[in-house]
């Protein structure tokens, strides 16, 4: 990786979500409370969506943020203020820009917010009252400030966002299993029967693309799959207690899915569909 894999980010592309708490919730409980706390506020996680929050210790909140993008090393622009410290302090300093501001504690990116044209002293007042945190110091900083810190960030050479990466449950492991096995199963047969025509091959490698990202959605969307079929084709079916996470499903697949149909059982909404040839 060198400087120029690094795509520095403004704050504004991030979508940000403040989850209150009443206290910080555990390592292994973290990424479904995280996800929860999402879709509590009518937004899915996509396909290309990173995700990363900071909490807020004084006041028991987390602050989420997503960030839309298929760039693999992402830097924030509120992470280059470091550069303006010459040594670790133990203040907690606000910086101001035009469009934003952010809170660093012992010289330590600890969150940031849009700025919505906000005086100096409203931000501080909303920073005591919501995050019960007193500032030290408060620092305008202008564009070409912002310009030096981030040559310098880039000097640095190093990623510093830690993205969250979803659990992967236990049913999403036996069914890759699982396909792994069909997959040898059908080498096999094919291997002591008839070769197989290379456009056949390309489609048995197409669908097989396919599926392992249709896995992957059920994982990020929290979709249930309820049964996963080989006679020819996959015929698979899928339930989700949340209209909303299904239709996002679709959006992607519709094209490339012969759906059978999509009924409400109980609760639940299922959607039944074959993968195209």
């Amino acid at each position: 990786m060198t400087s120029s894999d690094i795509i520095i980010i403004s704050p504004l592309l991030c979508k940000n979500i403040t989850i209150q708490t009443t206290q910080k919730i555990k390592s292994s409980n973290l990424y479904n409370f995280l996800t929860t706390s999402i879709q509590s506020n009518d937004t899915i996680l996509e396909l290309d969506d990173k995700m990363f929050y900071y909490y807020i210790v004084e006041s028991n909140i987390y602050e989420i943020y997503i960030i839309n993008t298929k760039y693999e090393y992402i830097n924030l622009q509120a992470s280059i203020f470091k550069y303006f410290y010459k040594n670790d302090t133990n203040t907690t300093d606000l910086f101001i820009t035009n469009d934003y501001f952010v809170v660093y504690k012992n010289s330590k990116l600890y969150f940031f917010k849009e700025n919505i044209d906000y005086e100096i002293e409203d931000i501080k007042s909303f920073i005591k009252y919501k995050y019960k945190i007193d500032i030290d110091n408060t620092y305008l900083i202008n564009k070409e400030q912002i310009k030096v810190y981030e040559e310098e960030f880039l000097k640095n050479n190093k990623q510093t966002i830690e993205f969250i990466k979803p659990k992967q449950s236990k049913f999403i492991w036996f069914y890759i299993f699982y396909l792994i096995v069909l997959i040898l199963l059908f080498i096999i047969y094919n291997s002591k029967t008839k070769k197989v025509p290379q456009t056949n091959k390309v489609v048995y490698q197409i669908n097989n693309n396919i599926l392992f990202d249709i896995i992957k959605l059920c994982n990020i969307y929290k979709l249930q799959l309820e049964k996963l079929e080989y006679k020819n084709r996959y015929s698979i079916k899928l339930k989700s207690n949340n209209k909303k996470n299904l239709n996002k499903f679709l959006s992607y697949y519709k094209d490339k899915i012969n759906i059978k149909n999509i009924y409400k059982k109980d609760r639940s909404y299922i959607l039944e569909f074959d993968i195209a040839n």
